[in-house]
């Protein structure tokens, strides 16, 4: 991305319930804050073979315009102590009227349950919150799952990254450059 950049605001204030049903965990996203670091690097670690470090986060998330979600599951145990598991996040960033989709990630016992979508469409919202009009991402060619949910979001693929992500066994895997317009992805994504 091109420019200065400038802090994000906030997404609001809390967390927002989602996905709750009677008797049922309850998924609430909300912006990630100081003490949610250790949680972060432990998601990422779960959802990537090769996940950032807590300096790495700290870094990304302190750099002007950085910022991100988190998404937790409450329910079970005693009196709701359970709560608050972590079981997906978004890392963004935003300069201008751009911003960037750094990384997301759900962990494997939770996918193709709708929580990465509501993490998109929050960070969409959260994004066009602080000015963005334009979302840039990288997606590896072979996470079709990935390229479906972008796909309902009206993302379309813009170029191509040779070698972009290493693989923990030493090969290199191509990614897709993607863009959506912010207002139209929240329009009415495709179902």
């Amino acid at each position: 991305m091109r420019g200065r950049m400038r802090a994000a605001r906030s997404c609001g204030s809390g967390a927002r319930p989602l996905l709750s049903f009677k008797g049922e965990p309850q998924l609430a996203i909300k912006p990630i804050g100081a003490f949610d670091l250790g949680r972060l690097a432990r998601l990422h670690k779960h959802c990537f073979e090769e996940g950032w470090s807590r300096a790495d986060l700290a870094h990304l998330l302190a750099l002007p315009g950085g910022f991100g979600l988190i998404a937790r599951q409450s329910g079970g145990g005693f009196a709701g102590f359970d709560a608050l598991r972590g079981i997906g996040f978004a890392l963004l960033r935003v300069v201008r009227d751009e911003c960037e989709l750094l990384s997301l990630g759900v962990v494997p016992a939770q996918r193709r349950r709708g929580v990465a979508a509501a993490i998109l469409r929050m960070s969409l919202q959260s994004c066009r919150d602080a000015g963005a009009q334009t979302m840039f991402l990288e997606v590896a060619i072979d996470n079709l799952s990935a390229q479906a949910l972008y796909g309902r979001y009206q993302f379309t693929r813009v170029g191509t990254r040779p070698d972009y992500y290493a693989r923990p066994d030493g090969t290199r895997m191509h990614a897709y450059t993607m863009r959506a317009d912010i207002v139209t992805a929240l329009a009415d994504p495709a179902a």
